[in-house]
């Protein structure tokens, strides 16, 4: 089905997009206002029954926008390549939300990517514009094509980087998007950008494709990765490419697309369609001699004209002070040691905003946009742990940055740590979604309040919590030191009782290397009430503080004394009373006031 009222060739599409790239100034992504009225065409057909929904669907996919599980409610999905984010674009964030999104919030995914639920499909074109100005766009935002590239937050900063890919993420995204090649792949393809192999902020192995700076001989260049993935089948990625050199990364690119999109075998079933079966089913060398053979036909693809990152994005650092007041403020203290940074840059700090549940409301994103104009480098990162990284602080301005955050709620202590628990939107909006993850997220974080010096230990406080609200993973539990996808049991009556699948021992993050990420492990034979959850994650830390050997982190004391004991913790919460005035809230899910049914419909990640 072509795309717009007039067809024009998909490759026409792509070098228009592309030219626009070299001229823009304002974004990663091109904004085509052709699109948009294509777009606004194909909903009025829609709605006059000149479409059929199952036609329809792949067009508004295409655009970013993806069916809730609420009738006739859509969810935007804004792609943030490699998570930046400007002043300019949280402005235009406030005011298309305020405008037009009944809930006036915005929601930071685990894929870097802002997302709004409960628009109406009309309003959705009118969003699109608002944002554009910013040089934002949810183009290929879902669909069957190539999804947000995600980056390190730290990249340009880090001290142990080997050098910044982001104008690399930047050529790649521009050529990806729109390409005749990636419009129709058998699924979504996910991709990850990072500057060093040493930590691992943007978990590199569970996506599609994936690069990591390597300098060989020299030169610069990129480790390539390929076929990772987690949902009911988790995969670590493998290596496709020991080392290519930089100017290579758009023809590798290109070839690993083709092969993937010819792979008819895929197409037979979409729920079992990623490039992680491909590289299961036939095997690594296998996939690497198609690519070889697909490169043999491509010639040299020079990114140079499609990177200019530092032109749209540039960062202006503020003077360091020498005049900065020493703050001494215990609050000021605590966040401080969790919530900052230094940088390789002398004098500069980057900071984490902790963005609760990772939602930004309508009246926080002005005074957001104001304290990155007038304290930072002038663009922050949405980071895998919906948080937001402020990067280029001089010391001296650190104070004025924390009671900034703080006024606006983004300023707790803790983040990434047991405290900053991760969850995707679950049953809140997702059509496969099981159970209310954020509901959980935010009753574990309320619960944690009262636990007192269980908190203090700095070891629990490296714990990482993650939920996801079905098996797929969005909220990326597999890799969680504790980790819950949503489930069902039931009473003794048969009714339903919202629950969680537990997986302990995952692993990930700043202080894990590339080729150390670990999936957790899944109790078996035992699942966990979501409303008895909070008080199990307290007995499963109790556990670990009451029984490690000195200096002991949580991942090397799982594998120590196994699951059995924990099996044992869960057990010891999954009995369930008879429904009744007493026991009734157990039989309903968090935040809601309804007796829990499981209700998935037909999701739209595999139409």
């Amino acid at each position: 089905m072509a795309e717009t009222a007039q067809p024009r060739h998909q490759a026409d599409i792509h070098r228009e997009s592309l030219t626009l790239a070299k001229k823009m100034k304002n974004g990663i992504i091109p904004y085509m206002e052709d699109e948009i009225q294509t777009l606004e065409s194909n909903i009025a057909k829609f709605r006059a029954g000149e479409y059929e929904e199952k036609v329809f669907i792949p067009l508004r996919l295409r655009q970013g926008t993806y069916g809730q599980r609420q009738p006739d409610r859509q969810m935007i999905r804004v792609k943030l390549p490699g998570g930046i984010i400007t002043p300019e674009a949280l402005e235009a964030f406030g005011e298309a939300i305020e405008q037009y999104a009944p809930l006036k919030k915005g929601h930071l995914t685990t894929r870097e990517n802002l997302q709004v639920h409960h628009m109406k499909l009309e309003d959705c074109s009118g969003f699109m514009r608002v944002i554009a100005e910013a040089g934002l766009s949810s183009r290929e935002g879902c669909g069957n094509t190539v999804r947000n590239v995600t980056g390190s937050p730290l990249a340009g900063i880090c001290p142990d980087e080997t050098f910044d890919p982001t104008p690399y993420l930047a050529a790649y995204v521009r050529f990806g998007l729109r390409h005749p090649v990636t419009q129709s792949f058998p699924r979504k393809w996910k991709t990850s950008f990072s500057g060093c192999g040493k930590h691992d902020e943007v978990v590199t192995l569970i996506n599609d494709f994936s690069f990591v700076a390597k300098i060989k001989d020299g030169k610069k260049g990129f480790k390539v990765y390929i076929g990772g993935g987690t949902s009911i089948m988790p995969r670590l990625a493998k290596t496709l490419y020991e080392f290519i050199p930089a100017e290579d990364i758009l023809r590798v690119s290109l070839a690993s697309w083709t092969v993937f999109n010819k792979a008819d075998m895929l197409r037979k079933n979409r729920m079992m369609a990623r490039i992680k079966v491909l590289v299961d089913k036939i095997g690594i060398e296998a996939v690497r001699a198609q690519v070889d053979e697909e490169l043999k036909s491509i010639g040299p693809i020079d990114p140079t004209p499609y990177m200019g990152v530092d032109d749209i994005y540039k960062e202006t650092p503020p003077a360091v002070s020498k005049n900065g007041h020493q703050h001494h403020e215990p609050d000021f203290a605590a966040w401080r040691k969790t919530n900052v940074v230094a940088q390789k840059q002398k004098g500069y700090y980057a900071v984490y905003a902790n963005i609760p549940s990772g939602d930004i409301h309508t009246h926080q994103y002005k005074p957001l946009a104001e304290l990155l104009r007038r304290y930072t480098g002038g663009r922050g990162i949405v980071t895998p742990e919906q948080n937001i990284l402020l990067r280029w602080i001089p010391e001296a301005n650190l104070y004025d940055v924390w009671k900034g955050l703080k006024a606006l709620g983004f300023a707790n202590p803790g983040v990434n740590a047991v405290t900053d628990v991760i969850t995707c939107p679950g049953t809140d909006s997702c059509k496969l979604g099981i159970t209310s993850t954020m509901g959980l997220g935010r009753a574990l974080m309320d619960a944690m309040k009262s636990w007192g010096d269980l908190l203090n230990d700095p070891l629990i406080q490296k714990v990482h919590i993650k939920g996801s609200g079905c098996p797929n993973g969005c909220g990326q539990h597999h890799i969680a030191n504790i980790g819950f996808h949503g489930a069902a049991m039931k009473g003794p009556g048969g009714q339903q009782v919202p629950s969680y699948e537990v997986f302990l021992g995952g692993n990930y993050g700043m202080e894990t290397h590339v080729d150390g990420l670990t999936f957790g492990k899944r109790l078996s034979g035992v699942k966990v009430p979501s409303k008895r959850t909070p008080d199990f994650v307290k007995d499963v830390l109790t556990y670990y503080k009451e029984n490690r050997n000195p200096g002991e982190e949580f991942n090397p004391f799982v594998a120590r004394v196994g699951l059995k004991p924990f099996e044992a913790l869960a057990a010891k919460h999954n009995e369930i009373p008879a429904l009744g005035p007493q026991s009734i809230t157990m039989y309903m899910d968090w935040d809601k006031t309804i007796l829990y049914k499981v209700e998935r419909g037909e999701g739209e990640c595999a139409v």
